[in-house]
């Protein structure tokens, strides 16, 4: 029994014999090997490790816009800060995150108390599919990476899929790149070859001795390896004498074409995850970091939000505007002179609090530092009119005090 599977409430449930939207009711399969790529895990830390920054938070709409923030919702705290027994808020949404791009889809189990969730975990699998209940609704049927078998009703499970195109259950799987692991680990072993070889062969000795045969060009050559190993330990001079020649080589081809080749084969693995280079490798401009997020991390935190919605509220409860929301630090990576300008921006207007200004700066939050401070020379535009006749009063009045006649 997988590790996470220990936690789930055991639940009996009987089938309706038959498939469900048949081969599309089972999941893609997917190889496990792709997370052992360095390249493409790499990548896959960069952007779990990103995504996981965004934070829950439940919230309720009306006509499309916040409402009302729910500051103690039990679900977004679950997501937040402790999901289960044995892993952090940040912990979770990594696992997720990273599962969805190396299975193209992610699931989770919510386990509740009433109705009240206690504990999400994610469920590892080797494979599953969607069965029909007998007597209505539907189960997802796993097999876990230990060979057992178990079953969540469909109504507690929160499914994540990527590339989702040809089936009902799961996302497509990343059959397209597994190809191109292929090819790099050729080029891998092509390299550790290509060293192996290079650092064994240093160069041509030419005999300059007429007709030897190959018994004497061997014992030759042996001689020769041998003064060059004692050079190598003495100095790095070697004697030869008049009838011999040395040519060193200086094999470069093999490991420069082995270099472009890499560099085509990762290029690959970034575009099919729709991460560049310099993302992975944190030498990104503020430009490229802002269109990286608004493309790949935004998207995600969209995915993970109406999963988690789905399940946890109820029909009624989404139609009431109810909602759970993924937001963060979009502004990270941006430079402070393109901070400082939000700051300037924003200061007279409340649009931030003072805790969300410290934070951009990256200083820690401070006691009432959540109260949204504005400048009384703004007002809402509803108000105008309200305000001037009110400030035309508050004039007339103070002339009449001060013993001026007023029309």
């Amino acid at each position: 029994m997988g590790f996470f599977n220990n936690f789930f409430k055991k639940v009996q449930l009987k089938f309706v014999s038959g498939g469900y939207y048949g081969y599309q009711s089972m999941s893609a399969h997917f190889d496990k090997s792709v997370w052992y790529q360095d390249t493409f895990r790499a990548t896959v830390d960069a952007i779990a490790s990103n995504a996981a920054k965004g934070e829950f938070q439940a919230v309720v709409m009306k006509d499309g816009r916040i409402s009302k923030v729910l500051r103690n919702d039990p679900m977004a705290r679950l997501l937040n800060q402790k999901p289960n027994p044995v892993m952090s808020g940040f912990e979770f949404k990594y696992r997720m995150i990273a599962n969805l791009e190396t299975k193209t889809t992610a699931i989770a189990y919510i386990d509740w108390d009433g109705v009240v969730p206690k504990a999400i975990y994610p469920v590892d699998y080797s494979s599953y599919e969607f069965k029909q209940i007998v007597g209505g609704g539907y189960a997802l049927v796993f097999i876990d990476y230990e060979g057992e078998e178990r079953a969540l009703p469909l109504e507690t499970v929160v499914i994540m899929r990527k590339f989702y195109n040809d089936r009902i259950a799961s996302g497509d799987g990343n059959g397209p790149i597994y190809q191109v692991f292929d090819m790099s680990k050729a080029s891998d072993e092509g390299f550790i070859e290509y060293l192996r070889k290079t650092n064994k062969i240093r160069g041509i000795m030419k005999s300059k001795k007429s007709m030897l045969d190959a018994e004497d060009v061997k014992k030759s050559q042996d001689e020769f390896a041998e003064r060059f190993e004692k050079a190598a330990e003495k100095g790095g001079i070697i004697g030869l004498d008049s009838f011999e020649e040395y040519i060193p080589l200086d094999i470069k081809t093999a490991g420069s074409a082995n270099a472009d080749q890499m560099a085509a084969i990762n290029n690959r693995i970034y575009t099919y995850l729709r991460t560049p280079e310099c993302i992975v490798q944190n030498k990104y401009t503020e430009q490229e970091g802002m269109a990286w997020r608004e493309g790949k991390i935004k998207p995600i935190w969209e995915m993970f939000a109406l999963a988690i919605t789905n399940v946890y509220y109820t029909k009624h409860e989404i139609e009431c505007g109810n909602k759970m929301i993924i937001s963060g630090a979009v502004m990270t990576g941006m430079s402070i002179s393109s901070i400082v300008s939000i700051l300037n921006a924003t200061k007279e207007i409340g649009e931030l609090t003072t805790n969300e200004r410290r934070e951009l700066l990256g200083y820690p939050p401070v006691e009432g530092g959540d109260e949204r401070q504005v400048s009384l020379n703004y007002i809402n535009a509803k108000d105008q009119s309200a305000y001037q006749q009110a400030k035309a009063g508050e004039e007339k009045n103070n002339g009449e005090e001060n013993g001026e006649e007023t029309e």
